[in-house]
């Protein structure tokens, strides 16, 4: 079946070679995109669409690439002196076993539920980071909780969200991080970008098991995506706070508006 998938786009490519030229293009800006706000999945996901692939390795590929734009991305932020490392092993640790266990339940637990709730959550996002005076600050502030009981909980709530079902998942990330930490914009994006890594490198995992890609479309959009996050990061690193709310509050109303619209078809439609 996965032989079938690759050939079926391979000949596709053969004959509408832009598309290469197309998605190599769209990684790099949705690399830019990513490292600054995340959602990078808005861009791409659609572009692997129009490839004609299947959806499930429309899913596959996109993880494949964003895992590789990702850690790109961290890897840029933590060479930078100015990276938040307090707690992010144990984040890391706690991340993992939240995605894994996330993975596991996908057979056994109904996402009905998720599906309805996620735009009410994006909805609350989104006029949090358009209204909050946190989101504005230049300065971290005092903290809520300590950086051990955040990483511990965050990182088993947020890390089985992203292994469970995914969408929105940097955005409860950074969220927290300036809600209950107190960090910055800019440094709740550095600190997302590990973390986040950690739950899609899991799911990866699964469709790479699943047969579930084409390696020639996502190692083509890797290329692009390193372009992208090495540009993106650089942006966050140098502009900060004014840079990376304007794009955090673009992506999330982006967001919500698919989802609200999705729900609404899927009620129109049934």
């Amino acid at each position: 079946m996965h032989s079938e998938v690759i050939l079926s786009s391979g000949e596709l490519l053969a004959h509408r070679e832009w598309v290469y030229a197309f998605l190599f293009a769209v990684a790099i800006i949705a690399g830019v995109v990513d490292a600054i706000a995340g959602g990078g999945g808005l861009i791409t996901v659609p572009a692997l669409m129009l490839a004609g692939l299947p959806p499930m390795v429309v899913l596959g590929t996109n993880r494949l690439q964003a895992v590789i734009g990702e850690m790109t991305t961290s890897l840029m932020f933590i060479a930078s002196r100015q990276f938040p490392l307090q707690g992010m092993m144990l984040g890391v640790l706690f991340t993992s076993i939240g995605a894994l266990s996330g993975a596991v339940a996908v057979s056994l637990i109904d996402k009905a539920a998720l599906e309805v709730l996620l735009p009410v959550l994006m909805v609350a996002i989104t006029l949090y980071s358009i209204l909050s005076r946190r989101l504005k600050a230049t300065e971290a502030s005092e903290a809520k909780w300590s950086n051990r009981k955040f990483m511990l909980v965050a990182g088993l709530l947020i890390g089985f969200y992203n292994g469970f079902f995914g969408p929105g998942t940097g955005s409860l990330w950074m969220l927290g991080f300036v809600a209950l930490l107190g960090y910055t914009l800019k440094q709740a994006t550095m600190a997302t970008k590990p973390l986040n890594l950690v739950g899609n490198l899991i799911s990866l995992i699964l469709f790479i098991v699943l047969g579930q890609l084409d390696y020639q479309l996502g190692l083509l959009m890797a290329a692009g995506q390193i372009i992208g996050s090495v540009v993106g990061s650089k942006f966050v690193m140098r502009f900060g706070t004014r840079l990376v709310r304007p794009v955090f509050i673009s992506v999330t109303v982006l967001m919500t508006t698919k989802l609200i619209y999705e729900n609404v078809a899927a009620i129109w439609w049934t």
